[in-house]
């Protein structure tokens, strides 16, 4: 950056402290805009920042960046190690001056990004981002022991385009598995229960945008078993007895699977079957958790 000059020497002057800083217990900092400390001089981001490319904004993003270029200099010369800033939908025209400092992007929300600056020489160490999706699946069954298997609408890999599989989709925040699949079981088919276990765990790289995926599969007892079929969503859903799944399990390379069962499903359903079983108990603290393990082999198994 160029030398300042006596106006936007001005500029920062006005609009000083518009960082809020905390320093971590890792010899980090968190940065962010302190809008509190623009409400308290009843000010807003839209009257800060004035219209996008004016002369106003233009002034507070001169502002912003000398305040924030002076603070990675204090912060470096201090010996700290990683900066987190956090900019605020408002303030997202400060993004090219946080780049400009040498912050880069860490992730982004629909309400905020987040930026990154590694002080000390060498490679980072700062965490990445959330990389995992979490997709639950239910091997749902009734009192006559079938199973509920459905077919999507449309299947994410075409040569799964028909096969029947387990009803089930990705987890939201907070959810646990049983919370997911119950839900999703619900809003598919219309069919409600209770979990009994969880069944198995698949773990695969590469999803998309890069993610990895946890697929986790519980076992559930239908209470309400009546399918309501949501079309948006899946083209059939039905039960289907032990008898009448084993006859539509795919070969072993067969690669279209219309009308079938796959290899892996199927040994999934079969280990539910036998209610080879993974429990979970709530854990107390000050977030939400639960363990997961083997339910003791001289009880009934529950979630």
């Amino acid at each position: 950056a160029g030398a300042a000059t006596a106006d936007d020497r001005h500029d920062s002057e006005a609009a000083a402290k518009m960082l809020k800083c905390t320093e971590d217990r890792y010899g980090g900092v968190e940065m962010e805009v302190d809008f509190r400390m623009q409400k308290a001089r009843n000010e807003d981001p839209i009257r800060v920042l004035g219209e996008y490319g004016s002369a106003q904004s233009m002034s507070a993003i001169n502002a912003f960046h000398a305040e924030l270029n002076d603070a990675v200099e204090s912060y470096k010369a201090a010996g700290k190690r990683g900066l987190w800033l956090k900019l605020e939908l408002p303030y997202a025209a400060f993004v090219g001056a946080a780049v400009a400092c040498g912050f880069a992007y860490h992730h982004a929300k629909p309400e905020y990004v987040l930026l990154t600056r590694w002080l000390p020489e060498g490679p980072s160490t700062l965490p990445s981002y959330a990389f995992t999706q979490i997709g639950v699946g239910g091997v749902v069954i009734n009192a006559n022991g079938d199973v509920l298997l459905v077919q999507e609408r449309i299947s994410p890999v075409p040569a799964f385009q028909g096969s029947w599989k387990l009803p089930g989709g990705l987890a939201d925040p907070g959810e646990d598995f049983a919370d997911t699949v119950l839900r999703e079981v619900r809003e598919e088919t219309g069919v409600s229960g209770t979990q009994l276990g969880v069944v198995s765990m698949r773990h695969t790289h590469g999803y998309r945008f890069g993610v990895g995926d946890l697929y986790v599969v519980v076992k559930i007892f239908a209470e309400v078993t009546k399918i309501k079929l949501d079309p948006h969503e899946l083209a059939a859903a039905k039960w289907m007895s032990r008898s009448e799944m084993e006859a539509i399990v795919a070969p072993k390379e067969c690669k279209i699977l219309d009308g079938l069962i796959s290899q892996n499903n199927w040994k999934v359903i079969a280990n539910a079957l036998e209610d080879n079983l993974i429990i979970g108990t709530k854990i107390d603290g000050f977030r939400p958790a639960m363990l997961y393990h083997a339910a003791p082999k001289t009880s009934g198994s529950a979630l």
